[in-house]
């Protein structure tokens, strides 16, 4: 009854009045809904001001042939489709594109359709200026290309260009030229004529290769790319898209270009800094925005880069820098005031200064002395600095010069408008047990190389001695004084997960021991986690896992916003007392590793209770999993989309598990992408990148901090 009141409600208004009400109407679902109450609504819904645009990007419950009974009405209107991620799209339904001929933007990242289907598509689309597409053989696609001239006219209009490369071979030094090429004769890129900006993406799964030859230019005529503004490259470890990548910087180097945009997450230039070229792009930074330079070694004072000119900077990630120290960021906070992002993740010097300064210094033996001015004017320099990343170093300071601050998070607290932030644990203690240890010095091998406190004798790694006791973290301060969080994170210095190497999609973690203030954090003072009431993405690495229960308890009726929850513990023991997850309202990704955690009835049935939730990954020792319940789960709770457990059980339980999943529920879901294995696989590997979407492994499987990672827009 209801549904006929708002539907006669509806067909009272007049059509402008119904057209102007659609207009503010942007989820999918919702229009999709329009179409089903009369023909006199659907045809308002079908105005092109109401559907010149259609973004599927994460739409699950698109099933098949859903889109096509869509988009067929409005093939002539759309200009923008997004696609993005739709991994259970079939071709066939991809075929009705050929009729959109007034497109500008298509947008189809890992996709399943070939070259040659793509090609065809492209062919058809004569107003195409913004492409997103993903890539399984670039020299099959560059001869697909160069057999076809509308397909080259098409790649000339492109002004935005999105490529992923998934499941790519690898490449060796004796078919390298090949790859540069593609191929002979003329490559696809030499069709960039209309380019602005080049956003390139590989695989996370693949080994680190960099031939040495490779920084060579891949245009032949390098002046098609003078307008270029923004090139990026995910953080990947493909050879495939770091080759394309850096070899059409180094084109764009050659026009002399003034980017906006320049994030290289993956390489640490040696000879190649010497290219004069470069020298001189990297000089003038008038009007850079975004710049990611992580992992590279680069000195920020005196380096290549020129930050004196980058007055305009607004993201600048430094990730994994050794050379950032404090002096560093004191330079940076006067030469970039307009900082809105920074990630200092793994850049274990930021609290620290060189003793006898820049002049004159031997960089290798000056002692390092602790010092927070640096920090301190980064925070009140740069007013717009709301999102910021300094986890996953380990350090406990003697003095914060202040008598005002008793902690880094005491110093955070004068910064009530930050949204997003990642912490080490380091940062929540409130004093130092090691009064001797404000000098610290290189040489001195006797002493963590990390903190300078004493190190547990023995072979192996480093141990911290530091003790710390609960009445000494503070976090609460914090939590009160930033009511706007959205993204929050604690990431312990050499946490050891099944799944955070830094060369991508590796078991094996770092034989290295954790901070053990990661340990010792109290749950008592995380439960203040629950006052933020926005909060919508908690990343908690570290945490000693045995009072899980009260904790999740207290966020539970406070973090009404959560959409995502990581929780990765260490544990020595069987002491978890987690029998049922609490009710998350909005939670849409849970990830939960630890090594006792229960895979069992009242646990799963605890999970399918959360009414939104579209993504599970479970990471325990335990042995015994619930293959039942498990069933249920997965046939019961049709909106799970991704379910990854991965567990000490047996290989055979875990492959009729598998089989089930195949034979029951692969024909009615589509989207439904399940990997169940054996931690212990020899080839773990290669079964996750068989089972899962590129996406679910980024964002599911791999433990990694995200915060400020790459520009918010």
């Amino acid at each position: 009854m209801a549904s006929t009141f708002n539907t006669l409600y509806l067909d009272c208004l007049s059509d402008e009045v119904l057209l102007k009400i659609f207009k503010y109407i942007t989820d999918l679902k919702d229009l999709f809904t329009l179409r089903l109450l009369s023909e006199r609504i659907a045809a308002v819904a079908q105005d092109m001001s109401v559907a010149h645009t259609v973004i599927c990007t994460r739409q699950y419950w698109l099933k098949t042939g859903m889109l096509k009974m869509y988009i067929e009405p409005i093939l002539d209107k759309m200009h923008t489709l997004d696609l993005n991620y739709c991994y259970w799209i079939n071709l066939e339904e991809l075929t009705c594109l050929l009729r959109c001929t007034n497109l500008r933007a298509l947008h189809l990242m890992q996709v399943k359709i070939d070259e040659a289907s793509l090609c065809k598509m492209l062919s058809q689309l004569p107003h195409l200026t913004s492409l997103s597409i993903s890539i399984r053989d670039i020299e099959k696609f560059n001869q697909e290309v160069n057999g076809c001239k509308a397909v080259q006219e098409c790649l000339s209009r492109i002004r935005k260009l999105s490529i992923h490369f998934w499941n790519h071979k690898k490449y060796t030094e004796d078919n390298f030229e090949q790859l540069v090429r593609f191929s002979s004769g003329s490559s696809f890129v030499d069709y960039f004529h209309s380019m602005e900006e080049l956003y390139v993406y590989g695989c996370a799964n693949n080994v680190r290769c960099f031939p040495l030859y490779y920084f060579n230019p891949a245009v032949e005529n390098v002046n098609s790319l003078k307008n270029m503004r923004v090139m990026s490259l995910n953080k990947s470890y493909d050879d495939a898209s770091t080759i394309l990548f850096y070899s059409l910087l180094r084109s764009v180097c050659m026009v002399g270009v003034q980017l906006r945009t320049l994030l290289q997450p993956t390489y640490d230039f040696n000879l190649e800094w010497k290219e004069r070229d470069y020298l001189d792009t990297m000089d003038d930074m008038k009007t850079l925005v975004h710049l990611d330079i992580s992992g590279s070694q680069q000195r920020i004072y005196n380096g290549i880069f020129n930050f004196t000119s980058a007055t305009h900077l607004q993201y600048l990630n430094l990730s994994g820098n050794n050379t950032v120290d404090s002096e560093s960021l004191l330079f940076l906070s006067r030469c970039c005031p307009q900082l809105v992002s920074i990630n200092l993740h793994s850049c274990p010097s930021i609290f620290l200064r060189h003793a006898f300064g820049y002049l004159g210094r031997d960089f290798n033996n000056d002692p390092l002395v602790k010092d927070l001015t640096g920090f301190q004017s980064l925070l009140v320099q740069c007013v717009k600095l709301v999102h910021l990343n300094i986890s996953g170093y380990h350090i406990h300071l003697t003095d914060l010069n202040s008598p005002s601050f008793s902690s880094i998070t005491a110093l955070l607290s004068l910064k009530p408008n930050l949204i997003s932030l990642s912490l080490s644990h380091c940062c929540l203690y409130t004093g130092d047990n090691c009064p001797s240890s404000g000098l610290r010095n290189p040489k001195f091998n006797t002493r963590c190389s990390s903190c300078y406190l004493p190190v547990i004798g023995g072979s192996g790694s480093p141990k911290c001695t530091y003790k710390a006791t609960p009445d000494k973290f503070d976090i609460q301060k914090l939590i009160r004084a930033t009511p706007e969080m959205e993204h929050f994170e604690l990431y312990a210095a050499y946490h050891q997960s099944n799944f955070n190497h830094p060369s991508g999609l590796l078991r094996h973690p770092r034989n290295v021991s954790q901070c053990l203030a990661a340990v010792i954090v109290p749950y008592d003072e995380l439960r203040y986690v629950g006052l933020w009431n926005k909060l919508k993405t908690l990343r908690l690495t570290g945490l000693k896992g045995n009072k899980l229960a009260d904790f999740f308890k207290a966020i539970a009726g406070g973090c009404v916003s959560l959409e995502s929850l990581s929780i990765s513990s260490t544990c020595s023991r069987k002491s978890l007392k987690l029998k049922r997850l609490p009710c998350f309202p909005k939670l849409k990704d849970l990830r939960l590793e630890h090594p006792y955690f229960p895979v069992d009835e009242d646990m799963l049935s605890s999970i399918a209770q959360c009414p939104k939730l579209e993504r599970a990954c479970i990471i325990s020792h335990i042995e015994n999993i619930d293959s039942f319940a498990i069933k249920q789960l997965l046939t019961n709770v049709p909106r799970l989309v991704n379910f990854q457990l991965f567990s000490h059980a047996s290989e055979r339980k875990c492959f009729n598990l598998m089989a089930y999943i195949s034979e029951e529920l692969s024909q009615s879901r589509p989207d439904l992408s399940v990997c169940i294995c054996n931690l212990r696989t020899f080839d773990l590997e290669l079964m996750i990148t068989e089972y899962l979407p590129d996406i679910h492994i980024e964002e599911m499987t791999l433990l990694r901090s995200r915060v400020a990672t790459s520009p918010r827009e």
